[in-house]
């Protein structure tokens, strides 16, 4: 006797339905619907590379894995153990830097990921675009275990240092009266996350959709980040609130001073 499915959400219920092909389901997250020559390309680049350490692993995944992204820039430095998935739908600039079991993750025809020159993203960090897009600008340091990931948009702009244990962008299941479980219920999207240039954010924040960070801000390590926080502000609590502007910005320059260029 079979057992009733139990509630899930609509990903998980595509992918774990045992009545489809398991080796279809795989390649719809390897490469989307890009076709068998592309996935057995991408199948033996990046089993052959992934897991290579040292100078050798390290000089074949710069060589081979530019030619599965939609585009590359120069010098890409790509550590083990890392995981790409739909790569023709993720751009890098010139001279990025993804540590070990970094996760790139598109899924949605429509939805891309575009990494600017010079991104450093850490360790163990993830960066998720499912039916969305994901940019993160020229020089922004994403750290160790942090997850970006959206259902609509999130941009992070120049020079954007983010602490470790970061959580930028989920989305929140529809609340409701009936007994629907909240597991299955649609997402409640709201706009994505904006994050404004040379703006740090300390460890183990999280950022919620349909917010706003300004330029030049600082969040507090810990903070929840619940509301649009102006540039210049520091920014802490759970949930965040704004203790300080650090610079009047009916007086913002207009041409910089050193180190936090306007």
């Amino acid at each position: 006797m079979t057992s009733p499915s139990p509630a899930m959400t609509p990903q998980q219920a595509a992918l774990s339905d045992v009545r489809a092909s398991g080796l279809s389901a795989y390649r719809e997250l390897s490469v989307g619907a890009g076709g068998w020559v592309a996935f057995l390309r991408n199948e033996l680049i990046q089993g052959l590379c992934s897991g290579l350490s040292g100078v050798v692993g390290f000089g074949l995944r710069a060589l081979l894995y530019p030619s599965l992204f939609k585009k590359c820039g120069r010098r890409p430095a790509i550590g083990r153990g890392g995981l790409l998935r739909v790569p023709g739908q993720i751009s890098l600039g010139s001279g990025v830097l993804l540590d070990d079991y970094v996760t790139l993750d598109v899924r949605g025809a429509e939805s891309a990921i575009t990494v600017g020159d010079r991104v450093s993203i850490g360790r163990f960090s993830t960066v998720a675009a499912k039916h969305g897009s994901i940019e993160l600008s020229n020089g922004c340091n994403i750290g160790s275990y942090c997850r970006v990931a959206t259902n609509s948009k999130i941009v992070i702009g120049e020079s954007v240092l983010i602490g470790a244990y970061a959580y930028i962008g989920p989305g929140n299941h529809t609340e409701g009266s009936d007994d629907e479980p909240l597991i299955s219920r649609p997402m409640d999207i709201r706009g994505g996350v904006e994050i404004g240039a040379h703006t740090w954010l300390g460890a183990r924040v999280t950022v919620l959709d349909g917010v706003k960070i300004g330029k030049h801000a600082i969040i507090g390590a810990h903070s929840l980040v619940t509301e649009d926080v102006p540039d210049w502000a520091v920014a802490v609590g759970t949930p965040a609130r704004v203790i300080k502007i650090r610079k009047d910005n009916d007086q913002e320059c207009a041409q910089g001073d050193a180190g936090h260029p306007c």
